[in-house]
């Protein structure tokens, strides 16, 4: 109420002002207008005046009296002439013109006079003076009109300027609204966001009665908006955000954290058992299929929970043990629910350790490159994939398995990425400078990389910074993740295929919709992932499926490279088959970049023998 009254005082206020300026702005103009009219009329009562005493010049040569009388008599259509007389040149009165009294007005004695004196010349000799009197009216008239139609027309001017300036706050209020609103609450579902729950939690942990916070994670959100398309993806969220508004409790609180994370805030806090079987209760909400498009889409959410202040006495803290607690669900299968324990406290310790230390690695440059060489037929190098490696100074080599999901989950993997660019433009520099020509290097490019544009706008800069053009390097894209953005015209992509670098599908055939991934990718290489190729020669089913991938991506025009061959055997099934490329144990095992300079020495001996 108090926030409305300053407002409508400030409105009135600036029309104040406004008007203010307006009538100052008249004000103004009216004067110059006055001495303008004034002039006029000068000008006018002078031209008049000359014309009349050029007329009389001869009736006063000639002492006509009544002639003179009558010529003057000629102003009474001037409605501002007074008085008109003709005067001897030794100022005696030869004759008058006087307005009858009767058309005077007392306005006319209000308003005040104007007087002036012309010559009356006969041959170029003066033979007296037309002195001539003019009320001031007319002029005042027009100035009248004049202010009339000033003030009409800024007040027109004023009153739509203030009709347009109050839509214009209007709307503006209405995107201050909604800008204030975007802050607190997500746009698609109309549920609180994470900076909204962070409050909650925190007004939560200061009252009585103690609070517990559930985390929802949809297993199969990712497939289905890759099957059926982002306006699937779009009608989950928001039928799901719906239902976890329905099935909360009063005074309980539903948010979304993230594209497929939601959370319920549960005040006051629940037993364990209530906690798990509301849990299942929201859990048997949300599995319920939605029909869209023609279609049923059958949802699935992953459930942690944490009981506040047991397990976290800050919202940060509960945020990330309903995480961990989360994750740990994810493990167990589709619908699991899991509270957090003292053992998943200490897993999230560990994982934040080494999170640090990654992040302490990126600065101190402890990661380096390991290559693994891609051979054809021949078993001539025609590639190299690059591998990230870590060597920790106490912990010592830690694998990619352990790392490398810590850093896409806590969004170190955008800094990994690039050092892993600038490193191997290190490695490319120092062999050549040996004379050394390296095929191109495959790099593994995760969608955690390029999720946001300002992380796809300094990887690119990062490539065009290091010069790293389309002939030295190649990108693996993980199967097992979709790119989210591929539908979009704009997507990071089709923007690398634009810039002429090569793409490769990493792991084929271990994740989802890997046909539907193949035709709207459209990348120069499959590599089928390593599941498939080991023993395949001994296998029935095995060869049947590789056979059938190497058909399929060779009718698409895509070449294909076989991992993890280990065996003489495959590799003579894969040369039968018509692998393109291959690489495993079998071949050579990922080497550091000083073994990589043999091995190119060793090509460009083979080469120059043939």
């Amino acid at each position: 109420m108090k926030a409305n009254t300053l407002d409508a005082l400030e409105r009135w206020r600036e029309l104040a002002v406004a008007l203010s300026a307006l009538l100052i702005f008249g004000l103004l103009l009216s004067v110059l207008q006055y001495w303008r009219l004034q002039d006029r009329q000068l000008d006018d009562l002078r031209t008049q005046a000359g014309i009349v005493a050029q007329t009389a010049s001869a009736a006063m040569v000639f002492d006509s009296r009544d002639e003179a009388r009558e010529i003057l008599h000629a102003l009474h259509q001037n409605p501002g002439t007074l008085q008109a007389r003709l005067l001897k040149n030794d100022g005696s009165l030869f004759t008058i013109y006087t307005r009858p009294p009767a058309q005077r007005s007392r306005l006319e004695e209000w308003v005040g006079q104007v007087a002036l004196e012309v010559p009356v010349e006969a041959d170029g000799r003066r033979v007296g003076v037309l002195a001539v009197e003019a009320s001031r009216l007319p002029m005042w008239w027009d100035l009248a009109q004049f202010i009339g139609a000033t003030l009409g027309t800024l007040v027109a001017t004023g009153g739509l300027a203030w009709l347009l300036s109050k839509r214009l706050r209007a709307k503006m209020k209405e995107a201050e609204r909604r800008t204030r609103y975007l802050a607190r609450f997500d746009a698609l579902t109309d549920l609180p966001n994470r900076e909204h729950l962070r409050q909650l939690l925190e007004k939560a942990l200061r009252q009585d009665g103690g609070a517990a916070l559930l985390l929802l994670d949809l297993d199969n959100f990712t497939q289905i908006n890759d099957q059926f398309g982002h306006a699937a993806g779009d009608a989950v969220l928001q039928a799901t955000g719906q239902r976890l508004r329905q099935l909360c409790r009063p005074g309980d609180a539903a948010a979304r954290l993230s594209a497929d994370e939601f959370a319920v805030l549960l005040s006051p806090r629940p037993d364990h058992a209530a906690l798990q079987a509301y849990a299942t209760r929201l859990q048997t909400g949300l599995a319920q299929p939605l029909f869209f498009d023609g279609h049923w889409l059958h949802l699935h959410a992953s459930t942690g929970g944490v009981l506040l202040p047991d397990h976290a006495d800050d919202a940060s803290d509960a945020m990330r043990c309903a995480d961990a607690a989360m994750r740990q669900a994810k493990q167990m299968g589709k619908d699991s629910f899991q509270l957090f324990t003292p053992q998943i406290g200490e897993a999230l310790q560990s994982r934040l350790a080494l999170e640090n230390d990654i992040r302490e690695g990126l600065i101190q440059g402890e990661f380096q490159l390991a290559y693994q060489p891609q051979y054809d037929a021949s078993r001539r190098i025609r590639g190299f994939e690059a591998l990230a490696r870590w060597h920790h100074p106490e912990r010592g080599w830690v694998s990619p398995g352990e790392f490398v999901p810590v850093a896409e989950t806590s969004g170190l993997i955008v800094e990994l990425g690039l050092a892993m660019l600038a490193q191997l433009r290190r490695d490319l520099d120092h062999w050549r400078a040996k004379g050394l020509n390296c095929p191109p290097v495959a790099l593994n490019l995760s969608w955690q990389q390029c999720r946001k544009p300002q992380h796809r706008e300094r990887f690119l800069q990062q490539l065009k910074t290091l010069q790293l053009g389309p002939g030295e390097v190649e990108f693996e894209l993980t199967e097992s993740v979709s790119f989210e953005d591929i539908d979009k015209p704009d997507s990071f992509v089709f923007t690398l295929q634009g810039l002429g670098y090569a793409l490769a599908i990493d792991d084929f055939g271990t994740g989802y919709s890997s046909l539907a991934y193949l035709r709207r990718l459209r990348c120069r290489k499959i590599k089928i992932d390593r599941l498939f190729v080991h023993g395949l020669s001994a296998n029935d089913d095995s060869r049947m499926l590789v056979e059938s991938m190497v058909r399929v991506a060779h009718a698409m025009r895509m070449a294909v490279v076989a991992e993890g061959v280990e065996l003489e055997a495959d590799e003579a099934a894969l040369i039968a088959m018509g692998c393109d490329l291959m690489q495993g144990f079998g071949f050579c095992k990922p080497v550091p970049p000083d073994q990589v300079e043999a091995l190119l020495a060793r090509e460009a001996v083979q080469r120059g023998a043939l």
